[in-house]
């Protein structure tokens, strides 16, 4: 019978998992005994400081918290128990030279917590490299120069930092000065309630040792239940282990990023000399009105958002072809509701079922009246021919064709450089693709498409005119497939036989 769990997020953006199986774990990692003197950054509720002192053990425990409401729970718990301190105290803002170091140090660090102007301006000062928005790097970063020499930490974060940009200085951190032990990636839904969506969460184990050249770390995943974490403790954790992740190589990927390879051609595309996106194409986000529900209508056929938005009437949709002379600064005649292009998974084409105010009117409002909200961004691009990538994904990414319309701030705009302009298909083809979901699931291991992780895709266009030719072929017909109705995973299969070939995956 799987434990019963529970979470519960408060102002501090702290989440308290109550879970025996995450909290045993976790605790059998840090191997703690009496001798041995251990941190909580972040107490909560004592959920770690109860797993350490059910073990029979009686280290010497100290505990930060800043929570009125759990700072109470607290001293009511540990109050008769000599061993266990408790101090209301910012961990974040100590300062670690005049600071106790401990052997052990275990956390459920606040994820993404407020913070205020002047207290970023504080950590950004002690943190440089690391991104001051998302407190659980923060808190890693400040606990592991509390470590003793070979002293341990465990942490429970989101897995965002395998891979984000934004996370680069924490890795390269890491991989200058610590030894990672282990990392654990489970789904967030192994709590009651509780899904990320935009990322699973990891358990992540390291000692302050410098690490050698050729240090090399397990991964482990695929744990069906959050039963199955016990396992990890034990003999049958091989079973779980999907790569070992090598520093030497860790530091020569793009951002130091911790890629886990779906295979090795994958990676070895990441960190060729090919191309990126971003050498043959403008990668840019779209337009946003700063009020849809006035300036955006749908079609009668759209039944989403059909009380918030209104029914666009048929004689006021601008039917002109805007690709030719794009009208940037509005439109004077009666048809001026112009069609755009939203998210949603759909490959190849979208039709043409939302339509923005176009008006000189309405120009005049995102450009002025209410520029602060409007984001009348990349203009350049708008009404020219280009593919739509949507920026969030839910099982795999999905290109369509913008055909001269215009495209919102929700997808991610691909736009050919002149000298690539008839690999446009080869393109439209490649995002809709296995290989290319594998590659942007490498870069970024979460279901966020942004601009950012497209444009370091690699792209290899094939010097055999006859492979990108039959490619072309291919996606006109899916093009044309689509406009009749949506394209299946088997309507894909030969498409993704000509990328595995481009890209030498085929048998990997």
């Amino acid at each position: 019978m799987v434990a019963p769990a529970t979470r519960k997020k408060d102002q501090y953006q702290a989440f308290h998992t109550n879970c025996n199986y995450i909290t045993s774990y976790m605790a059998g990692l840090l191997q703690c005994n009496d001798y041995t003197t251990v941190l909580e950054p972040c107490a909560g509720e004592g959920a770690f400081i109860d797993e350490i002192l059910n073990k029979d053990l009686s280290p010497s425990i100290k505990a930060y918290e800043l929570n009125d409401v759990s700072l109470e729970k607290l001293y009511e718990k540990y109050n008769n128990i000599s061993n266990v301190i408790i101090e209301k105290e910012d961990f974040l803002l100590l300062l670690p030279m005049f600071e106790k170091k401990f052997d052990r140090i275990i956390a459920n660090p606040p994820y993404g917590a407020y913070q205020s102007p002047e207290r970023r301006k504080q950590l950004k000062r002690d943190f440089p490299e690391i991104y001051a928005k998302e407190t659980y790097g923060l808190f890693l970063a400040r606990s592991m120069e509390m470590l003793n020499d070979r002293g341990k930490l465990v942490f429970i974060i989101p897995d965002t930092y395998l891979t984000l940009h934004m996370h680069e200085g924490l890795r390269k951190l890491i991989l200058a000065n610590y030894k990672i032990e282990s990392v654990t990636l489970f789904s967030s839904n192994f709590f009651p309630d509780v899904n990320f969506g935009y990322a699973g969460l990891s358990v992540i184990s390291i000692m302050n040792e410098k690490p050698d050249k050729n240090h090399k770390f397990p991964v482990y995943n695929g744990l069906k239940r959050v039963s199955d974490l016990p396992e990890l403790l034990t003999n049958a954790k091989k079973k779980y282990e999907v790569c070992k992740l090598s520093y030497q190589r860790l530091k020569k990927n793009p951002s130091a990023a911790f890629f886990l390879p779906p295979n090795n051609r994958v990676i070895t595309a990441i960190n060729s000399e090919a191309p990126r996106v971003s050498d043959i194409c403008s990668v840019v986000t779209g337009f946003y009105s700063g009020n849809d529900a006035k300036y955006l209508r749908r079609s009668a056929s759209v039944k989403r958002g059909a009380k918030k938005y209104a029914i666009v009437d048929i004689d006021e949709i601008c039917t002109d072809d805007l690709s030719i002379n794009p009208p940037l600064n509005g439109i004077t005649e009666p048809s001026h509701w112009v069609p755009i292009v939203k998210g949603g998974n759909r490959r190849f084409h979208k039709p043409s079922e939302w339509y923005m105010d176009w008006s000189k009117n309405a120009i005049h409002d995102y450009r002025v009246a209410n520029k602060k909200r409007a984001r009348f961004q990349n203009s350049q691009f708008y009404f020219r021919q280009g593919i739509a990538v949507p920026m969030v994904s839910s099982s795999s990414i999905t290109g369509s064709l913008i055909d001269g319309r215009l495209f919102d701030q929700s997808i991610v705009g691909i736009f050919p450089h002149d000298k690539y302009k008839n690999f446009t298909y080869f393109l439209l083809g490649f995002f809709n693709t296995k290989v290319c979901n594998g590659l942007i699931r490498t870069i970024n291991a979460s279901a966020n498409n942004s601009a950012n992780y497209i444009k370091k895709i690699p792209i290899i266009i094939p010097s055999k005119s006859k492979l990108c030719e039959s490619v072309h072929h291919e996606v006109e017909r899916l093009v044309s497939l689509a406009k009749s109705g949506d394209v299946n995973e088997e309507e894909l299969q030969k498409l993704n036989r000509y990328f595995d070939e481009i890209y030498g995956t085929k048998n990997a």
